[in-house]
């Protein structure tokens, strides 16, 4: 297993917790992918997965720039088109994961924007 599989499911793990719904994983599509697709009350949100071992780049949200912001809300779009999903609610989240002493420490980070 990847390091970035892992981390999925530890998010995953982490949102079923939380009382999310998961409704997807790894949702593709002609213009990309999207870690996790959950449904909290009547809102569905989009999750980017980044799971790190160090922070020799930083931490693990901070590859979660402008560019791949745009990208999400685009693959969302997409996702609440293709689905009829009706007219709930959505937003999108990250999940960083980040790995200190052999132990996962995770943050929830809801409702990003640029």
């Amino acid at each position: 297993m990847t390091l970035g599989s892992w981390g999925e499911d530890k998010a995953a793990q982490y949102l079923q917790k939380q009382g999310y719904v998961i409704a997807e994983r790894n949702y593709r599509s002609r213009i990309g992918e999207i870690d996790i697709i959950a449904q909290n009350d009547q809102e569905l949100v989009f999750v980017e997965v980044k799971t790190r071992k160090s922070q020799t780049f930083g931490l693990p949200c901070e590859a979660v720039g402008h560019s791949k912001i745009r990208h999400l809300r685009r693959m969302a779009e997409w996702y609440m088109t293709v689905c009829s999903v009706g007219s709930m609610e959505a937003r999108i989240d990250v999940i960083e994961i980040l790995i200190v002493d052999d132990a996962p420490y995770l943050r929830h980070i809801r409702n990003i924007t640029e």
